[in-house]
């Protein structure tokens, strides 16, 4: 059986982030989610993965940034920055 768990945290941005090429998050918090995912041995023992972090931009926020290609039907991004947090450049506050 596999399982999710998630809960809500903060991410902030000391610096301008880089998130996709020309792409920058400005410094400030973030509201985010930091989230895994588990699958149940045999044994009943739950094996976790590793911790993984997104935030959702709404799409006025992600165009603002230089995002290229934001349609106007589109109200929301979300943008995994898991990569981000673990290279220290958001941090978990």
């Amino acid at each position: 059986m596999q399982r999710v768990e998630a809960r809500a945290v903060m991410l902030e941005a000391t610096h301008a982030v880089e998130i996709e090429p020309g792409v920058f998050l400005p410094p400030d918090h973030y509201k985010g989610t930091e989230w895994r995912t588990g699958l149940e041995t045999m044994s009943g023992d739950i094996r976790w993965t590793a911790l993984q972090y997104k935030i959702e931009l709404t799409a006025d926020q992600f165009a603002s940034m230089g995002a290229p290609d934001v349609t106007k039907n589109s109200i929301s991004e979300e943008i995994d920055v898991t990569k981000f947090v673990r290279s220290g450049e958001l941090t978990v506050t």
